[in-house]
């Protein structure tokens, strides 16, 4: 009986990886309706590197540094199948994750069902079935390093590490959220602070107080160290004079904005699914205040919860509390089995409520896949893990269409000059025409974050911005540039070309040439 089972469950595993495979490598998302509007955001820095910017020097990323570093490297065929295979193989990853930690940690006997409602999660979980994954912003790429901090949290607590192999292995996450992407650390950094915090409230005493700071003075001191090492070697492989940690920390800027808009405009729409998570959190650390195990697994993987969810919160979008499914999920999913074990009265209440949201989220994941069933067909036949770059290259469009900027555009020698679209639209999907070089670090909204003299300083001391010609098409229907375009003003000496009710178009030269 023994054998059968693990059969079965070899059998349904390997089932689930090749669809997984399928899911992951899908390529219709390239081709979707936002016209790569958020897929702009990855692959416009990519480009900007391949045609002389640099990271953290002139190039800003709205998203990350080794989510786009990384890609880049690998340069497999472009730019865009570069990021599409990087971004697959990410969610084949995470669903490794999930796997070690049903079978190697938490020893699950089912294991195979438990990847499966994973992995479909993860994958299929939008209303629509595009899944968070085919939104680079919103999927795995964005939240990669919290699946690595909860493995970590997970294997720590089930294995009694000592202290020291505890401060170790989370300074290494929390170095590597660092490097990856400034939002990343702030959701680890958060969560490993948050758990310390219960810990210390649940046995307040200055003996525990001591052991708390030291564990998060070393965690922070190290992680810094290591991150400072591996950013001098990039310094220095890439051959660059002295780093613009500023443009590091863009979307964190970005974040107060958010907060603004949450409490000024959409609350009740917030909060609502926000409750239903940490409602259940709440109830279940109530049950359990006097059972020291059970309250900190609770208090371990809730601050994840917690910490993860100030994405939909800052972002004042409720359907963003979509793309983390997956992560809640895998946390409540923890949370459920590691009490599961320990006999208690608190517990068989409390497990019922821990349950409780991982049966919600799987049901609304099938019930998304019972309704929009007739895709399922469509989604798997566009499985690649190669694709042709030049599929993705299209005529090129404007919002509203202007005959007389179209024809000057024609006319740019792209072996001389360059060109740079100051714009909001869905029409961003322009930039990744590789016919021609942006005349602007992109996207030019990562850099609107920073004050006008920060800006400037980065477009003055760019060797690259300083020797280029290029043209400028801003879409005056977004104010959102119009700072942007004054400091190039003041750098270059730009002739307006055409000027429309919608768009102005220019052609910059360095004031030397001129």
């Amino acid at each position: 009986m023994i054998i059968k089972v693990k059969v079965l469950n070899i059998f349904f595993l390997l089932l689930i990886f090749f669809i997984a495979l399928q899911l992951s490598f899908r390529t219709d998302y390239l081709f979707n309706s936002d016209h790569g509007f958020h897929l702009s955001y990855f692959i416009q820095p990519i480009v900007g590197i391949e045609s002389g910017y640099k990271l953290l020097l002139d190039q800003p990323s709205q998203y990350g540094f080794l989510n786009i570093l990384i890609p880049h490297i690998l340069d497999i065929n472009g730019p865009i199948n570069s990021f599409h295979i990087f971004q697959g193989v990410l969610n084949i990853i995470t669903i490794f994750i999930a796997f070690f930690i049903a079978v190697r940690i938490l020893k699950l006997k089912n294991y195979s069902f438990f990847i499966f409602l994973f992995s479909i999660i993860l994958l299929l979980s939008s209303t629509d079935l595009f899944g968070p994954q085919v939104y680079p912003s919103t999927g795995v790429v964005r939240f990669f390093p919290v699946y690595i901090l909860i493995l970590c949290q997970c294997f720590i607590r089930n294995n009694n590490y000592s202290k020291t192999r505890e401060i170790s292995i989370l300074s290494i996450v929390l170095c590597s959220s660092l490097l990856w992407a400034a939002e990343a650390s702030f959701y680890v950094l958060f969560s490993i602070g948050f758990y310390y915090l219960q810990e210390l409230l649940y046995q307040p005493c200055i003996k525990k107080l001591k052991e708390v700071l030291f564990k998060g003075f070393s965690i922070i001191t190290i992680s810094i160290t290591l991150s400072y090492i591996v950013l001098k070697i990039y310094q220095n492989s890439f051959d660059i004079e002295s780093l613009n940690l500023g443009l590091h920390f863009s979307y964190l800027m970005a974040y107060s904005y958010g907060f603004g808009m949450t409490l000024g405009a959409i609350i009740p729409n917030i909060f609502s699914p926000i409750l239903l998570i940490t409602v259940p959190l709440l109830l279940a650390l109530i049950m359990n205040r006097k059972n020291k195990e059970n309250y900190l697994t609770i208090a371990c993987y809730g601050s994840i919860i917690i910490a993860v969810i100030s994405y939909s919160f800052m972002r004042s979008i409720a359907n963003n509390i979509n793309n983390l499914w997956p992560i809640f999920f895998l946390c409540f999913s923890i949370i459920y089995y590691e009490m599961k074990d320990r006999n208690s009265e608190e517990e068989n209440y409390s497990l019922k409520v821990i349950l409780l949201p991982t049966v919600l989220i799987a049901s609304l994941c099938f019930s998304n896949i019972v309704i929009n069933y007739k895709k399922i067909p469509e989604i798997m036949s566009t499985y690649s893990f190669t694709i042709d770059n030049n599929l993705f290259k299209k005529s090129f469009q404007l919002e509203e269409e202007d005959k007389s900027i179209l024809k000057e555009i024609e006319k740019i020698d792209w072996k001389k000059s360059s060109l740079s679209i100051l714009t909001w639209s869905g029409k961003t999907g322009n930039t990744f025409n590789e016919n021609y070089k942006p005349f602007l670090p992109g996207p030019s909204v990562s850099m609107t974050y920073h004050s006008n003299d920060y800006i400037e300083k980065i477009f003055r001391n760019s060797y690259i911005f300083k020797n280029r010609n290029g043209y400028i098409l801003h879409d005056k229907k977004w104010n959102t540039y119009e700072n942007i375009l004054k400091i190039v003003k003041n750098i270059k000496s730009c002739k307006s070309l055409i000027q429309s009710n919608r768009y102005d178009f220019y052609e910059c030269y360095s004031v030397e040439e001129r």
